[in-house]
């Protein structure tokens, strides 16, 4: 007769019902307080559900790493994306074996009049080419890092980008001269993922959380402009 091995208990979250009316509209929910994710209470719970799944879970540890390695044999780790123009540069990413994210480059355009993307070697040199952004230097120290956009300036000088280290999806706007490689030490918090220069080359687009709905974790956005240029970038 064959013996199962007896699986563990599930952890079970506790209800606290929790009234919000909208509108003339009530919903009650007892799971509201799992939204404190500062909570020691909620932490440990959520600690609970991955020692649960981990311990339930565990005779599956072959076939991930199974499939894991079949996937990763059939990836090319050190490969080029197609470039890309726009004016006198072509526009690519990179990526490297062993590396965790990817490496955003340019090079000159040699050729005006040839708009045809250029075949490069991933493995060789690349005349005049730049480097723009490597995200793996921006994820150094941190546990967790996503890239929301990179963005240059139409005059090819400056370099916008937005970077979230936490996990919110509330990211931190940095800039970067691509004339000397300089990174300006100024910052702006708490936006949304995506960033556009203006045709000027000083205003920059983007979204900004408002603040946070009450009793909910999620930011209003708004729409601000930026005025790019000595010290701090201007809100307008």
């Amino acid at each position: 007769m064959m013996h199962r091995t007896a699986l563990p208990s599930p952890p079970v979250a506790k209800r606290v019902q929790t009234r919000r009316e909208h509108h003339g509209d009530v919903f009650v929910d007892p799971y509201e307080w799992l939204r404190d994710k500062d909570s020691p209470e909620v932490i440990a719970y959520l600690e609970a559900e991955n020692d649960y799944t981990e311990r339930t879970t565990a005779h599956l540890e072959p076939l991930r790493q199974k499939i894991f390695h079949e996937i990763k044999a059939r990836t090319k780790e050190t490969d080029l994306s197609v470039p890309t123009r726009r004016g006198n540069w072509w526009y690519y990413a990179r990526t490297f074996e062993g590396k965790q994210y990817g490496v955003h480059c340019r090079c000159p355009v040699t050729d005006p009049d040839d708009w045809n993307p250029p075949e490069f070697d991933e493995r060789t040199e690349i005349p005049g080419e730049q480097l723009l952004l490597d995200e793996n230097v921006e994820a150094d120290g941190h546990d967790f890092f996503a890239l929301g956009a990179a963005s240059v300036s139409l005059d090819d000088n400056l370099l916008a980008y937005s970077v979230d280290v936490v996990g919110d999806e509330r990211y931190t706007l940095r800039f970067k001269d691509l004339r000397t490689g300089e990174q300006y030490p100024d910052e702006i918090a708490g936006i949304g993922a995506g960033v556009t220069w203006a045709a000027d080359n000083h205003c920059l687009l983007h979204h900004r959380g408002r603040g946070l709905a009450s009793g909910h974790s999620v930011a209003i956005p708004t729409r601000v402009r930026r005025i790019v240029g000595a010290g701090l970038p201007r809100s307008r």
